[in-house]
């Protein structure tokens, strides 16, 4: 009877031995500042041009923006730290208005990129220099470079030489400028495919 009963609580105890769950992949994130639509649509609209017409189309899986942090990975289960201490960073940055004047191009690691120009300001040097402090040292981000260069992509890694020598004359004396608010970054989640918006942080300074 003892035998039985020392078979059954050794069963008992294999079935409540609680499962102890697996930690959660990471997460890709990147912080940006998002141009208003009427922005947006002329930025998508050279997107389509250049993916129609010059066969470079990763640059449509990427919805216009200006790169504050570039992508980092982080478990889920961290994110909202880091979301409180960023919002408490750029709730002291001051708004203002900037400017986006034509088109430039560099040559990425992997192939040319063409852009739409940003003027940088003082003001967005020292917030992208605060956000990158932060992030290298609360996010353990590998080094960040100091020199800010805003732009919104227009087409990338997959522009090779080829279709670049193509594209570029498109772009080179075309005019584009527009006034864009900074008022506000975003915490942009990467969704599988795509980099959808997850949380806004607004300038209060």
């Amino acid at each position: 009877m003892k035998r039985a009963d020392s078979a059954e609580a050794h069963l008992y105890c294999r079935i409540i031995t609680p499962i102890v769950p697996m930690p959660s992949q990471p997460i890709r994130y990147l912080i940006a500042a998002l141009p208003p639509e009427s922005i947006a649509e002329q930025v998508w609209f050279y997107k389509r041009h250049v993916a129609e017409t010059y066969g470079s189309i990763r640059g449509m899986r990427v919805l216009p923006h200006i790169t504050y942090l570039p992508p980092f990975t982080m478990h889920e289960q961290s994110v909202e730290l880091a979301i409180a201490d960023v919002m408490n960073l750029t709730s002291s940055f001051q708004p203002e208005s900037i400017q986006l004047e034509g088109f430039g191009h560099f040559t990425g690691r992997k192939s040319h990129v063409i852009y739409v120009a940003v003027e940088k300001t003082e003001r967005m040097q020292q917030q992208y220099s605060a956000l990158a402090a932060y992030a290298q040292e609360s996010l353990s981000l590998p080094q960040i470079r100091q020199q800010f260069t805003p732009h919104l992509t227009i087409a990338y890694r997959d522009l090779s030489e080829e279709k670049f020598q193509l594209a570029w004359p498109y772009f080179k004396d075309r005019p584009f400028s527009e006034v864009m608010p900074l008022d506000h970054l975003w915490l942009l989640k990467h969704e599988g495919k795509s980099w959808e918006p997850m949380t806004r942080f607004d300038f209060r300074g």
